[in-house]
C-alpha cells in the first residue's frame, strides 16, 4: 500500500516489487520520499496520487504499461529493466521526448566511478602502452542473463574510450548476492584490476532514489545514469 511521508521528499511510484523494488521501497521510507503508487504482478497497480517520478524495476511484461502511464500522467521514469527488446528501447526513446527518462543500466555510484576509470585508463594506455583488457561478470545463481548488461555496457564502454575491443568477457554464476564486474587489463608481466562489488540491494536502490531527484527536475530526454552523477557530482563540487 501507498506510505504516509516522513518529510518532504520526492513522491514515487515503484513497479515491480522484488529485491530491487523492495529494497527501493524501505530506501524511499527511511529518507523521506513518499510512495503514492506500488505496482507487482501479484497484487496489480495501488496509485494513491500520481508520483513526481516513476521508477520501473520490473521486467519486460511490463514495460507498455509502464510507458502508457508515464505518457498518459506526463511522469519522468527512471527505466531499470535492462533486458529489453529493440522495439521496446525504440519506445523509451519516443518516451523521453515528452517526459524524462533515465536509462540506469547500473544504479551504483561506484560502478560509474568505475566507468569514469575506465575512460581514463583508455586515455592512458595508446600505443605501445595499449593492453589486453577483459571483462569478467558474477552474479549469484538464477540470474537469467548472459553476459550482464552492466558487462556489455562496460565492454562498450572502453571500446568507445580506446578504439579497442575488450579481447573477452566473462560470466559466473555463483556465490553471493549481489554482482562484481571486473575490468582487467594487461601487459607484459603485468595487470590492472578495477573491481566493482555490490553487497546489498540497498546500493542500487540509493542510487534509484537518486536518479528519481534528478529526474523529477529534468527536462525531456533520455540519458544514462553517467548523465545523473556527472551531475550530481558536479554539483556538490560546485
Amino acid at each position: 500500500m501507498p506510505e504516509t511521508p516522513v518529510s518532504d521528499g520526492p513522491t514515487i511510484g515503484i513497479v515491480g516489487l522484488g529485491r530491487l523494488g523492495s529494497a527501493l521501497r524501505s530506501v524511499c521510507r527511511a529518507n523521506g520520499a513518499r510512495v503514492t503508487l506500488t505496482a507487482s504482478r501479484s497484487d496489480g497497480w495501488s496509485v494513491e496520487a500520481v508520483p513526481e517520478v516513476l521508477v520501473d524495476a520490473s521486467a519486460p511484461e511490463a514495460h507498455t504499461e509502464v510507458l502508457a502511464y508515464c505518457a498518459a500522467h506526463r511522469v519522468p521514469l527512471v527505466a531499470c529493466v535492462s533486458n529489453l527488446t529493440d522495439t521496446q528501447w525504440k519506445a523509451l526513446e519516443e518516451l523521453a521526448g515528452a517526459v524524462p527518462v533515465v536509462r540506469a543500466t547500473n544504479l551504483s555510484f561506484a560502478h560509474y566511478l568505475q566507468v569514469r576509470v575506465t575512460e581514463f585508463t583508455a586515455a592512458l594506455t595508446t600505443g605501445r602502452y595499449g593492453p589486453t583488457t577483459t571483462v569478467r561478470e558474477r552474479h549469484p545463481l538464477g540470474k537469467a542473463h548472459r553476459p550482464s548488461a552492466t558487462a556489455l555496457a562496460l565492454a562498450d564502454t572502453w571500446a568507445g574510450a580506446s578504439g579497442r575491443a575488450v579481447a573477452d568477457i566473462a560470466d559466473e554464476r555463483a556465490g553471493l548476492p549481489v554482482s562484481e564486474h571486473e575490468v582487467t587489463h594487461t601487459w607484459d608481466g603485468e595487470s590492472l584490476h578495477v573491481r566493482h562489488h555490490v553487497g546489498s540491494w540497498t546500493v542500487p536502490a540509493r542510487g534509484a532514489l537518486a536518479a528519481a531527484e534528478w529526474a523529477r527536475a529534468a527536462s525531456p530526454g533520455l540519458v544514462t545514469m553517467r548523465t545523473v552523477y556527472d551531475d550530481l557530482t558536479a554539483r556538490s563540487t560546485a
